[in-house]
C-alpha cells in the first residue's frame, strides 16, 4: 500500500505535523511508501489563494526538513517530499521557480479553478455550476486539465475528474463516455509526455461517494499508454490518512492495472505490485 497524496500542517488547509501522519501510516500497517504533497499556494487572511515564491520556497524547505526528521524517526517507512500544484495559468512562472529551488521527489498537478471559479468547494462553487449545463461545465473543466497537461511541469494528474465532486449535486452521476472525445486525447498526451494518473480516494466517504477518476478513465489511460499510477487518500488529517485506500487498490486491479509507481527526485524509481 502507498499513500502519495496527503497534506500536513505546512499546507494551508491542514493542521497536523508530518509525524502524526507517519503514525497513522504505521497504524494502517500496510503502507510501505508515503509522500506528503502540500499545496504550493497559500491561503491569505482574506480567504484568497496566492502563489508567491518568496513564501513557497522557505515553506517547502521546512517541509524537506520535516521529511528528513520523519525518515530518521520512522526508518521502516519510505517518506518522500512532494507538492500539489493547483494549476492556474497565471501561477505557472511562480511554480517553475519553486520547482527549480526545492528538490522534490514527486509533483502532482491538479485543477480546482475553471474560468476563475472554484469547482471543488468554497463560496463560489455553485456560481460555477448553476448557469451551466452539465456538458458546458464538464467540458470547461477538461479543457483546463488539457491546458495543464500541455504545460506539463508535474509528474501525475491528481483527481482527474474532480469536477464531479459538486457536479453530481447539480446534474447527477456523469457518464464518462459522453466526454470520451475530450478525455482520451488528454490521456494520450499524458502518455506521450510520461505523465501518470492518480487514484484519489477522497471522494469515498464524502461527495460523490466514489474515488477519482471513474473506472472507464483508468481503463482508457492504460489502453493509450499511460504507465504510471499512484494512489492517495488526499487526507488533511491523520484520522483520514488511510480513508478509502483499500478501495483504491481494488479499483486499480479491477481496471487492469497491476502495479503502482514510486518516485524519487522526480523520477519513477520502482514499482510495487498491487495487493488487496
Amino acid at each position: 500500500m502507498i499513500n502519495y497524496h496527503f497534506h500536513d500542517d505546512l499546507s494551508s488547509d491542514a493542521t497536523q505535523p508530518l509525524a502524526l501522519h507517519c503514525d497513522a501510516a504505521d497504524a494502517n500497517g500496510a503502507c510501505v511508501s508515503i509522500c506528503v504533497t502540500n499545496h504550493a499556494e497559500a491561503l491569505d487572511g482574506d480567504l484568497t489563494w496566492r502563489a508567491d515564491p518568496d513564501e513557497m520556497i522557505p515553506r517547502f524547505e521546512r517541509s524537506a526538513q520535516a521529511v528528513k526528521a520523519a525518515a530518521a524517526r520512522f526508518p521502516h517507512l519510505e517518506i518522500r517530499l512532494g507538492v500539489e500544484l493547483e494549476y492556474r495559468r497565471e501561477w505557472r512562472a511562480a511554480f517553475e521557480k519553486l520547482l527549480d529551488a526545492v528538490p522534490f521527489d514527486f509533483v502532482l498537478g491538479s485543477v480546482h479553478f475553471v474560468d476563475g471559479l472554484n469547482i471543488s468547494g468554497g463560496r463560489e462553487v455553485d456560481e460555477f455550476f448553476l448557469p451551466r449545463s452539465e456538458r458546458d461545465a464538464y467540458e470547461a473543466y477538461f479543457r483546463e486539465v488539457d491546458e495543464m497537461v500541455e504545460w506539463g511541469n508535474f509528474d501525475v494528474v491528481a483527481h482527474f475528474d474532480l469536477v464531479k465532486r459538486y457536479g453530481h449535486r447539480h446534474y447527477g452521476h456523469y457518464v464518462p463516455n459522453n466526454y470520451r472525445s475530450i478525455i482520451e486525447p488528454i490521456l494520450g498526451k499524458m502518455a506521450r509526455r510520461g505523465i501518470g494518473i492518480e487514484i484519489n480516494t477522497s471522494g469515498v466517504k464524502e461527495a460523490p461517494g466514489c474515488p477519482y477518476p471513474e473506472p472507464e478513465i483508468l481503463e482508457w489511460a492504460r489502453q493509450v499508454g499511460v504507465d504510471r499510477l499512484t494512489l492517495g487518500s488526499d487526507s488533511h488529517s491523520p484520522e483520514t490518512f488511510s480513508q478509502g485506500l483499500t478501495r483504491g487498490v481494488a479499483l486499480a486491479a479491477d481496471t487492469g492495472w497491476t502495479e503502482f509507481t514510486l518516485f524519487e527526485e522526480r523520477r519513477p524509481v520502482r514499482r510495487i505490485e498491487l495487493s488487496r
